[in-house]
C-alpha cells in the first residue's frame, strides 16, 4: 500500500498536467493583449483598414441584392460598410464600446456608439477575435487612445 506522501505527489502531478493547457491558453491570450497595447503605444501604423466584425447578422439590400454589414478600423476611423462604399466615423467620436448580454453562435454581441451631427448612433456586431487574430483588441486600444473619455469594455477569448 502506497504511503500518503506518494498519493499526494501523484495527485498534485496529475492536477498540474490537467491545468497546463488552460495556463498555456491564458498565457498566449495575455501576451496578445499586452502586444496590442504596446503596438499602439509605440505609434505603430496599422495597415488600413482591419476587419473587426465576424459574420454579420444584419441584412441590408444593396442594388436589389441582399448584403451584410461589415465593420473595419484603422488608426483614424471606424468604418461601417454596406455595399461598396464604407461610412467613416473618426475614432475620437466613439463614445462607448460595450459588450451586450446577447450571444450569437457562442460570441457576445458588441455595441459601438458614436456621436454624429444628428445625435448619437449605435451599431452592434460580433467580433472576430481569435487566439491568432487580435484586430479587435487593437481596435479597443485605438479607441482608448483616440478618446480617453470613452467607455471601453475589456475583451477576452470567451467574449
Amino acid at each position: 500500500m502506497p504511503s500518503t506522501l506518494v498519493v499526494v505527489v501523484k495527485t498534485v502531478a496529475v492536477a498540474a498536467l490537467a491545468a497546463l493547457p488552460l495556463v498555456t491558453i491564458w498565457w498566449i491570450h495575455r501576451r496578445a493583449s499586452l502586444r496590442a497595447r504596446s503596438a499602439l503605444g509605440s505609434g505603430l501604423r496599422l495597415n488600413p483598414p482591419r476587419r473587426i466584425s465576424g459574420t454579420s447578422m444584419t441584412l441590408v439590400m444593396v442594388d436589389g441584392k441582399e448584403d451584410r454589414e461589415h465593420y473595419f478600423f484603422d488608426t483614424d476611423a471606424f468604418y461601417m460598410q454596406r455595399g461598396p462604399v464604407p461610412t467613416a466615423v473618426p475614432l475620437a467620436q466613439i463614445t462607448s464600446v460595450t459588450r451586450t448580454s446577447d450571444v450569437i453562435y457562442g460570441r457576445y454581441v458588441w455595441q459601438v456608439c458614436f456621436s454624429k451631427a444628428a445625435g448619437r448612433k449605435c451599431v452592434t456586431f460580433t467580433n472576430n477575435l481569435t487566439l491568432f487574430n487580435r484586430d479587435f483588441l487593437l481596435f479597443l486600444e485605438a479607441v482608448r487612445k483616440a478618446n480617453p473619455l470613452a467607455t471601453v469594455d475589456r475583451a477576452g477569448l470567451r467574449f
